[in-house]
């Protein structure tokens, strides 16, 4: 073979680096978890740091994805890893299609269910809404400020509070993720003020003063924000004035005026929440028509949504509200 003249070119194969490694171990994806919150929980089993872990390389830029590069580290199967964590889901949109609400809303999640995984770590999932706050299988208020899992309120001595989480699970079920979310927003600006005006307020003071009075995962609660313990009091009134409005929201369609509607509006209202004081000056105006406004907008709501006027009707379970 002659020797290779100096006008020839020289051809090599491109360089294609390895930057990506499996770790030396794994960790098992929770349901619903966070990309952020899992690339945390392999960098501290493997002692490492998330943003090693996430960027091999300094100078040599990596060609693969989350996905690929999760896959690769953590050594899970893909359709494990796209299945638990929404965030993955784009790059594989035909083993799950990715979903609308995710990534707005986090917070850590059970930590009984944190540990019956196995994980000794704190895990963040996302959350499809406001109203998801209660874990119902270990009766633990999970929302509010929560910042370790210390914090999470027992329910035990407020099963009323559980009881408002399954009901409106239930109105999700029935009539889709993205109107319950918005109603409850929508809602839960107008309880705020009610409850500020102390127009309906004895029965969330008494569930308050049992959760502020009981045990808390065995730790005394004189040094926890009462502010948490107050949003988990108005939850179960909240759950139901929102199963109030979508009641109305669904109802059959009237053909009664303005002035009439707002009157059936309030008076329905007061039979449902008894009030703790008869409003006067400003109040019993302002509680009419803002009550008349928050039904106009969860209409229009569900009319860009695409459901028909009067399409869905409330069962009697639904209309005639209960307290329990």
């Amino acid at each position: 073979m002659s020797p290779r003249t100096a006008a020839e070119p020289m051809t090599t194969l491109p360089f294609t680096p390895v930057l990506a490694r499996p770790l030396p171990h794994t960790v098992t994806p929770f349901p619903n978890e966070t990309l952020t919150s899992y690339f945390y929980r392999l960098a501290r089993v493997n002692r490492s740091e998330p943003r090693i872990i996430r960027v091999p390389s300094r100078w040599l830029p990596c060609s693969l994805n989350d996905l690929e590069l999760l896959e690769v580290l953590s050594g899970q199967p893909r359709v494990s890893l796209v299945w638990a964590i929404p965030e993955l889901r784009r790059y594989a949109p035909h083993i799950a299609r990715p979903p609308k609400n995710y990534g707005v809303l986090s917070r850590l999640a059970c930590s009984h269910c944190t540990a019956r995984s196995g994980s000794t770590i704190h895990i963040r999932v996302h959350v499809r809404g406001l109203y998801q706050n209660v874990c119902v299988r270990h009766r633990l208020w999970l929302t509010a400020g929560a910042g370790n899992h210390h914090q999470q309120i027992n329910l035990r001595h407020a099963p009323e509070v559980v009881r408002a989480q399954i009901a409106i699970n239930r109105l999700v079920r029935r009539h889709g993720e993205q109107f319950i979310a918005d109603c409850y927003r929508e809602c839960g600006r107008f309880w705020g003020e009610v409850d500020r005006r102390g127009i309906v307020r004895s029965e969330a003071v008494k569930t308050l003063s049992r959760l502020v009075n009981a045990d808390h995962l065995g730790m005394p609660l004189r040094h926890e924000p009462i502010s948490r313990f107050r949003q988990a009091a108005r939850f179960p009134q909240l759950t139901r004035f929102t199963i109030f409005m979508a009641s109305l929201v669904f109802r059959d369609p009237g053909t009664c005026s303005v002035e009439v509607t707002e009157k059936v509006i309030a008076t329905e209202f007061e039979r449902v929440f008894p009030f703790d004081y008869r409003p006067r000056s400003v109040t019993g105006p302002w509680l009419r028509s803002t009550l008349l406004d928050l039904l106009s907008r969860m209409e229009a709501r569900a009319r860009n949504l695409g459901f028909a006027e009067g399409a869905v009707v409330s069962d009697a379970k639904t209309t005639n509200i209960r307290r329990h």
